[in-house]
């Protein structure tokens, strides 16, 4: 409806009419400036966000905002002519500053609304300008939306005894014909045909009639605008009308256009249109050829000439260096060399390791560990201990390296600062041969040698150690270190050469010496066990990720993120809080350091007591001759000293004291014990080789309880060895078969095999070749074999020998922003807005077959974290044939609680219907994709790399690269909900603790619980406005389906916790539904009936059916166990059908969608069906396709309650006609496919027209195919042209569609000749061979189903909606309650259920086929 109404009050432009509670409203108050109409301030208010925009301010609930802003999803935004708001409600609202305010509704709020706008019921007039019968005049109808300001005078406009439309005052008829010659001008034509121009002429007349400005063509603008507008959004290419002068000023260089792409693509984002989704708008763009510059903000300039930005702005051409590479910027992108620059490993705070690749796990061990060994060159050692008394309080005491592997030339670091060679102290500086060694500080010592390897220890405040090896040193180290091949899900493999899980099992494995016991992993959270501990922690480790100290400035090359989380557990976890604090503060300055970031004075602020002077209890002395004067020599079998050596100064402890660990002077009764360079403090005990010891006076005494040896091992006694017989120290295992790192000198008397067999690990003795094998802390006979990722691992010997083949990549988001990349990288981010997950057109590249998943972030609660809960696929496809390939191919399943896309093309996507995203790509994308699930190529540290191709540090940097739209405001920083909503964190804790307790226990060993139990507490801190427990089962169900994968099955749900209930689905008679944790996704169904996996999926849990024996295959069409298929079977695969722009289908409320291939388009539902998930209102699934035939001609119109006649023939059906159809399967020998002969039977020469439609061919007396899933339309005179091509050519207005066949109107055409060409058409079938028809089961209540018999059918239904594609958008939603009927061919088949599963709220999954 278009109405004229001139009222300058404030007014309801539209709200929903819930009489309890109002979602949304849209208000706005013109004005007249210099006699033209203006609205001087628009208020939109979306549940409790208030937003008021007006010419000079945006203020949200009254506090001003700046541009774009975002919030609770809701964003807005501005460019050159529109101020946007846009929520995730489905309410966009777009006013161009001036007199025009244009407001976009989702279909879920149809009938009815209230306000200027209408009810939005489908009907014209109706419900608006009839009311109770009585027809009531637009001046009226507007009047009774006016909204009442308790400080505002302002009169309502006097309503007329004759307001039509019509009408036109003498004195204005003037402009009647100048109006009508601008709006019916053969310009317009493509608009004319698709609008009504009267109501705009009518409009126009008035405002040039009214207007007082000097220009009278100024006055119309906005006329012509809003005629454009709804042009453009019906499908039609209004003419570029405006110019500079005239309605059209745009800034800098830009162009107005009528009917432009709102996503432009810019020098940082330059492939935004093939994404978009947005419908065309007028508006300033940049002229062809052209990009905006969003750097240097210089308008609209040719790409070549693109600037790069990182921390400053580089030209093209400039050169910006990091550690790891060297990066030129051309056109706006990053082009980069990686650099031959060593690579580091690291071992801090006594617990915390980063492999040579990268990867960082946290480890408390108890042993001498191999950190880093290279045959024949050198092997690293270091000793990880309890600090004190805690078990996981665990420090590095030792690091040895044994250069050339000799252990007769052993180099010993201990923590406080003392070297050693072979057990003897030696003196810094020290040079000999290949190695030098100084102190670079006095808190540093370091070791530099001639072929590349450089070690750095640090001894005060607690030791740590870095290792750095040249790049020729690639793939053939092995440790704790990892294998330095830059791929890092490979790091943790173990000494018989199989792939870890976990830090445990991994670093277990790399004991030095097996006499040490495996340690199991801390899962608890150190801070939860004392208050005062937390909130020290929390208060100096805040000042890692202050934005305004010393250590801002490097936030932006090193993420402080995981240091922060680092320093609070050191400080919560460490007796000494402080030393554990202080040496994350140097890790951090140190990490810096190799970026090239320096910070100075940091230590001004914190850990200052380092750079005094001596400790109180200490003198200073220049003269110090007296021996034992600490608790450590105290021990020492050795005399320490003599009186006879020339004095020395420093710090000592007076007459009668001992300096003990801590560097302060203690009388001898308070002297701590050392053994094996651990403190044991006074009066406490400890267990040294079977033995208990007690530490009096600052020596051990102790007393052994050894017990008899199990036969066949015998007593080894040191005393009656012989020299280099070290006993149990060194032998020879079934579990170190190659290992000689064992550098022991002393002696230790045990049990021990007798000679020529070895301990299996169980405590018998072996041959060789009987060795078992060890893998995730479990043993394995010869011969066993057990997966490994996608290869097979043998035991063979003791040694583990594994199939090498490159495995699929998984990239996984799930909860409030959590990430792990395809090469395992692990990050959070919150985003608000649409991002690229994976695609594989990166850069500058071309490819034939693109392929894109975009994740669309939704709010969770009041606290700013998102979800991904909103999925896009878009698949591209480079030719016909290969579309139908593909399609054949392409499928959409439910499998559990999953619903599952998978493609031919090595891409799958598995979608728990809630806020997990799983994306599965098969080997061949290795290194060619990129997105937020990082490029696949194995190596996790370029994962960060923008869309510019730059790698980045900071994850922030990295994933806001990766928008989608460029409008988006940036994420400054990641919330923590848990400090936002304190009162939900014990709640939160104590509910995902299921994660590291006993039910989980199995698979501890194989999967790390610490990131999902700590992803599990934010996101249930974060969902503070309902689904409080649907975000923590979805925490937890995150960390099981990763256990599933690693092969652990855990049966978490109970009746209390995260409850699936199956038996719902089950009828009163019969049981078939049950719950299974980790179903395998084939299984025997009509569409699978060997129940055969060809493709990767995991195993997945949700409902499945449990057959019997007798009917062991599942009828998914009809929901019951049979012995064989009723039907010719088909998998549910997408029809490739396409159209200009999308159109998207929106399921009910309660219903799910099922797509089947071809031209029917099936909607079944069952009687029972498995459950989504429980309890949840609402599943959304939309299927957007578009094909290589573009349609422009045949539309079908769907309208609910009232029905609309058209000039054509109309079949109206008011009934749902359940038909079943048989459909294909590629497994069916029966089932083929070909292309029909070519069809023309209709003599455009007789009218002008051409109507090659099906009707018309079966009338002709030929046969036609039922099942069409392609049609390929062409020109009788020039046979080998593309269909589009001749259109585009030619100018010709004719539609070809696999729904109906070719139509071509002579009333179209408005190019000379102005007839209708001669045009043929084919169409590819779905043949069956065996059948000569396929049976159809129509079951009709009243009346047939719709039919097309002419280019326009209008269909009246008000429970079924069925759509074809049209060149334009067309979106269709069914009622709350309604089951979904899709017409895409001839078919259509709607099953109503009985019963239906529940489904999750407001989540969609969209996909695209796009050319």
């Amino acid at each position: 409806d278009v109405y004229q109404f001139p009222g300058t009050c404030e007014y309801n432009l539209v709200s929903d009419c819930h009489e309890s509670y109002q979602e949304f409203s849209v208000h706005l108050k013109r004005t007249e400036n210099d006699g033209n109409p203006t609205v001087s301030y628009v208020v939109v208010t979306i549940n409790d966000l208030s937003f008021h925009l007006s010419k000079t301010s945006i203020t949200e609930n009254d506090v001003p905002v700046n541009l774009p802003y975002y919030k609770a999803g809701v964003q807005v935004e501005k460019n050159a002519v529109y101020i946007k708001l846009q929520s995730k409600v489905g309410i966009t609202v777009m006013w161009n500053g001036d007199d025009a305010v244009m407001v976009e509704l989702d279909h879920e709020y149809a009938s009815p609304t209230c306000g200027l706008c209408g009810d939005f019921n489908g009907v014209s007039v109706y419900d608006e300008f009839i009311q109770n019968g009585r027809k009531i005049s637009p001046i009226e109808f507007g009047n009774k939306h006016k909204v009442h300001r308790s400080n505002e005078d302002c009169e309502d406009p006097y309503e007329e005894e004759d307001e039509s439309l019509e009408s036109v005052s003498e004195s204005c008829k003037e402009f009647q014909t100048i109006c009508e010659e601008m709006l019916r001008s053969e310009s317009r034509s493509s608009c004319t045909k698709l609008i009504n121009p009267a109501p705009y002429i009518q409009a126009c007349v008035q405002d040039m009639c009214s207007c007082t400005n000097s220009s009278e063509d100024f006055c119309v603008c906005s006329t012509l605008s809003e005629f454009s507008r709804q042009c453009s959004h019906a499908g039609g290419e209004p003419p570029s009308w405006r110019t500079p002068q005239f309605c059209g000023n745009c800034p800098f260089n830009m162009v107005y256009e009528e009917s432009g792409s709102p996503c432009m693509e810019t020098c940082t984002h330059q492939d935004t249109i093939s994404l978009c989704e947005e419908h065309k708008m007028d508006g300033c763009f940049c002229p062809p050829g052209t990009v905006f510059d969003d750097i240097s903000m210089r308008g609209c300039i040719a790409q070549s000439e693109c600037q790069c930005k990182h921390s400053k702005v580089y030209n093209s051409g400039e050169i910006y260096q990091q550690d790891r590479e060297k990066c030129t910027c051309l056109e706006g992108r990053w082009t980069c060399e990686i650099l031959q620059t060593p690579a580091t490993c690291a071992v801090e705070e006594g617990s915390h390791v980063t492999t040579f690749d990268g990867k960082t796990y946290t480890f408390h061990g108890e042993c001498y560990y191999t950190l880093a060994k290279l045959e024949s060159k050198f092997t690293i050692l270091v000793q990880l201990v309890p600090c004190a008394n805690q078990e996981f309080d665990t420090c590095l005491k030792n690091v040895k390296i044994l250069l050339n592997n000799d252990k007769n030339n052993v180099l010993t670091f201990t923590s406080d600062g003392t070297v050693k060679q072979n057990m003897q102290t030696i003196s810094l500086p020290y040079h000999t041969g290949d190695i030098s060694i100084f102190h670079a500080s006095s808190f540093h010592i370091l070791l530099q040698t001639s072929f590349g390897l450089q070690i750095q220890i640090q001894h005060v405040p607690l030791m740590q150690v870095y290792v750095s090896l040249e790049q020729s040193y690639r793939a053939k180290t092995r440790g704790l270190c990892g294998n330095y091949n830059m791929v890092l899900s490979d790091d943790m493999k173990t000494p018989q050469g199989i792939i870890e899980g976990t830090a445990a099992t991994f670093s277990n494995s790399w004991k030095a010496n097996l006499m040490c016991q495996d340690r199991e992993e801390r899962l608890d959270d150190p801070c939860s066990l004392s208050v005062e501990n937390e909130k020290y922690a929390k208060h100096w480790c805040a000042l890692l990720l202050s934005p305004n100290n010393t250590f801002t400035q490097c936030h932006s090359v090193v993420d402080p993120e995981i240091y922060y989380k680092r320093c609070t557990y050191a400080s919560c976890n460490c007796e000494k809080s402080e030393a554990c604090l202080c040496a994350v503060f140097s890790s951090y300055t140190r990490a810096c350091a190799s970026k090239g970031v320096f910070l100075i004075d940091w230590r001004e602020k914190v850990c200052g007591k380092y750079t005094e002077s001596c400790p109180a209890s200490q003198t200073f002395s220049y003269k110090h001759q007296r021996c034992q004067l600490t608790c450590k020599s105290l021990g020492s079998v050795q005399q320490s000293c003599i009186s006879d050596f020339l004095p020395v100064d420093g710090c000592s402890c007076s007459e009668g004291l001992y300096q003990n660990e801590n560097g302060i002077c203690v009388p001898l009764e308070k002297c701590p014990c050392y053994h094996n360079e651990v403190y044991i403090k006074p009066g406490k005990s400890i267990s040294i080789k079977d033995e208990h010891c007690v530490c009096t006076n600052g020596v051990l005494h102790c007393h052994s309880w050894r017990l008899p040896c199990p036969s066949p091992k015998v007593f080894f006694n040191c005393s009656a060895a012989v020299a280099e017989e070290l006993g149990l120290q060194c032998a020879r295992t079934c579990l170190n078969l190659d290992s000689d790192d064992c550098i022991s000198t002393d002696c230790e008397s045990g049990c021990v095999c007798p000679g020529g067999l070895l301990d299996d690990g169980k405590g018998s003795c072996v041959n060789e070749n009987e060795c078992p094998c060890q893998h995730n802390g479990h043993l394995y006979i010869p011969g066993a074999q057990i997966p490994n990722q996608c290869n097979t691992c043998a035991c063979k010997g003791g040694k583990w020998k594994c199939t090498e083949e490159k495995c699929p990549g998984t990239c996984i988001i799930y909860g409030s922003g959590h990430y792990e990349t395809f090469d395992q990288q692990t990050y959070g981010f919150q985003g608000h807005c649409a991002y690229v997950a994976v695609k594989n057109n990166c850069g500058n590249k071309q490819v034939q077959d693109k392929f894109g998943v975009i994740t669309e972030n939704v709010p969770c609660g009041t606290t700013g974290t998102t979800c991904s809960k909103t999925v896009r696929i878009h698949l591209g496809v480079r030719s016909y044939l290969n579309t139908f390939n593909w399609f054949l191919t392409l499928q959409i399943r439910k499998v559990g609680l999953y619903l599952v896309v998978e493609s031919a093309i090595g891409l799958a996507v598995m979608w728990d219907r809630k806020t997990t995203v799983r994306i599965l790509l098969e080997p061949q994308h290795s290194g060619e994709v990129c997105g937020l699930c990082g490029n696949f190529d194995g190596d996790g540290q370029n994962d960060f790399t923008t869309s510019g191709q730059l790698v980045v540090s900071n994850p922030l940097e990295f994933a806001n690269s990766w928008k989608v739209s460029g409008n988006c405001p940036d994420v400054e920083v990641n919330v923590n909900p848990c400090e936002a909503t304190p009162n939900r964190h014990h709640w939160a804790k104590m509910k995902c603790s299921i994660i590291t307790g006993r039910m989980f226990k199995d698979c501890h060993n194989k999967v790390d619980p610490r990131p999902f139990h700590d992803n599990c507490v934010k996101d249930s801190c974060a969902c503070d406005s309902g689904g409080d427990c649907e975000c923590f089962c979805t925490a937890v169900a995150a960390y099981a389906q990763a256990c599933n994968e690693a092969g652990v099955c855990v049966a978490w749900r109970t009746p209390d916790i995260c409850p699936v209930f199956c038996d719902y689905y089950n009828s009163p008679d019969d049981c078939k539904w049950h719950y299974n944790p980790c179903h395998t996704p084939c299984y025997k169904t009509c569409l699978n009936p060997q129940g055969n996996c060809s493709n990767p999926i995991p195993n997945l849990e949700g409902c499945y059916p449990v057959c019997p024996e007798d009917k062991p295959i599942f009828d998914e069409k009809n929901q019951t166990c049979v012995d064989i298929c009723p039907y010719s079977t088909t998998p549910n695969t997408l029809p490739t059908t396409t159209t200009e722009n999308p159109t998207t289908i929106t399921t009910p409320t309660t219903q799910p969608l099922t797509t089947t291939a071809g031209p029917t388009t099936t909607a079944t539902t069952p009687t029972t069906q498995p459950p989504t998930t429980p309890a949840s209102p609402t599943t959304t699934i939309t299927v957007t396709t578009q094909s290589p035939t573009t349609t422009s001609g045949p539309t079908t119109t769907v309208t609910t309650q009232s029905p609309t006649t058209t000039a054509v023939p109309t079949t109206t059906s008011t009934t749902q006609p359940t038909t079943t159809t048989a459909g294909r399967t590629t497994t069916n020998p029966c089932i083929t496919y070909e292309w029909s002969d070519w069809y023309n039977v209709h003599d455009p020469s007789t009218d002008h027209s051409d109507w090659e439609t099906y009707e018309n061919i079966t009338n002709s007396g030929l046969q036609i195919c039922d099942k069409r899933l392609f049609i390929d339309c062409r020109a009788v005179h020039v046979p080998d042209m593309d269909f589009n091509d001749y259109k585009t050519k030619t100018g010709q207005v004719v539609s070809c569609d696999v729904d109906y066949g070719l139509i071509c109107k002579v009333e179209d055409q408005s190019r000379p000749p102005r007839k209708c060409f001669n045009y043929k058409i084919r169409v590819f079938c779905e043949v069956n061979i065996c059948e000569s028809t396929t049976t159809t089961i129509t079951t009709p209540t009243s009346q047939p189903p719709t039919t097309i018999t002419g280019p326009t059918t209008t269909a009246t239904t008000p429970n079924t909606l069925p759509t074809t594609t049209t060149e334009n958008p067309t979106t269709i939603t069914t009622p709350t309650t309604q089951p979904l009927t899709t017409t895409a061919g001839p078919t259509t088949t709607a099953t109503t259920p009985t019963t239906q599963p529940p489904t999750t709220p407001a989540i969609r999954l969209f996909m695209f086929l796009v050319d």
